[in-house]
């Protein structure tokens, strides 16, 4: 670039000297005047399903109708149903199968393993410890595996 003399030069330094100027002056942003609030807003509420008012009335009676239903299932229920009701039908399935078998072979040696089955499969493991020690214990089921060894009996003298 070519050097600036004479008028050119003065007129360069005159543009230089003002953008200072312009550049020291740090324009001040407007603040503009906020309006007063006349009116507060108001915050609409959430439209919610209202609960369901219940009266004494209605509350007496579902527990009424509780206390019926349950009275109503009495003893017969409750051995249906759980611990007990897996050993009533393991007993109930084992001597049924023993009464059928007493009837069709009598004196059979599968007898005690039939109702020993039987009563695992209606009662499942509860079941089967139920009828298998109602009947006697594993010495029922002993006259097949050890070929009806049993203990000698004691005499007792007075």
């Amino acid at each position: 670039m070519a050097k600036l003399t004479g008028a050119k030069k003065t007129a360069f330094l005159k543009r230089m000297a003002l953008g200072r100027k312009k550049a020291r002056t740090v324009k001040k942003t407007p603040t503009r005047k906020r309006k007063s609030i006349t009116t507060k807003r108001k915050s609409i509420p959430l439209r919610r399903a209202a609960p369901r008012k219940r009266t004494m009335v209605k509350r007496r009676t579902s527990t009424i109708r509780r206390r019926s239903s349950s009275m109503g299932r009495g003893i017969g229920s409750s051995l249906k149903t759980g611990v007990i009701g897996e050993v009533v039908k393991g007993i109930g399935a084992g001597s049924l199968v023993s009464l059928v078998m007493s009837r069709v072979a009598p004196n059979s040696s599968i007898t005690p393993i039939a109702s020993t089955g039987a009563a695992f499969l209606a009662g499942g493991v509860t079941g089967g410890i139920a009828s298998v020690i109602l009947n006697g214990g594993l010495s029922s089921l002993g006259s097949i595996f050890g070929g009806g060894a049993t203990a000698p009996q004691q005499e007792f003298g007075v």
